[in-house]
């Protein structure tokens, strides 16, 4: 996969805490993986700071649809990069898509691949809300360096 060094990714060691026990992990740790992706993404690179959204702007970011595929299970000591691919906005949506890599280069196989929709709801009436315009240009440029990417 010919990532960039400007596209967002996390390079994880699977933890015993995440596992089954079999030794792999347990697929609800994924969904914790990918919320913190998520969440780090919006920080790192929108420059999001997630408690004053909660606290003071009474904002969340509520995940509305899932699709992912495993394609190979990961085990306890392994380690996973997390690739974040930004593929859409809506009026108050983001549409991403999240690849799973072996180990902590661009050349190892795909462990998993979703597509992720989530929005930007108001935590008072709990309906969906614009994208703000602090941080939709930010989006947008990052929208433009995923363009591409694991097509």
């Amino acid at each position: 996969m010919e990532l960039t060094d400007n596209i967002f990714a996390v390079t994880r060691k699977i933890r015993f805490a995440e596992s089954d026990p079999a030794g792999i992990v347990f697929y609800p740790e994924f969904f914790r993986m990918f919320n913190d992706l998520f969440e780090d993404w919006m920080e790192d690179v929108i420059g999001v700071d997630f408690p004053v959204q909660f606290s003071k702007h009474q904002r969340m970011f509520p995940l509305v649809h899932v699709e992912v595929d495993f394609k190979r299970p990961r085990a306890m000591g392994q380690f996973l990069k997390l690739v974040f691919v930004l593929t859409g906005l809506g009026r108050s949506s983001m549409h991403f898509t999240i690849i799973g890599l072996d180990g902590d280069d661009n050349s190892g196989p795909e462990i998993l691949r979703g597509q992720f929709v989530n929005c930007i709801a108001s935590k008072t009436s709990q309906k969906s809300i614009p994208l703000p315009d602090d941080m939709r240009p930010a989006m947008e440029a990052y929208l433009k360096l995923c363009e591409g990417i694991g097509d």
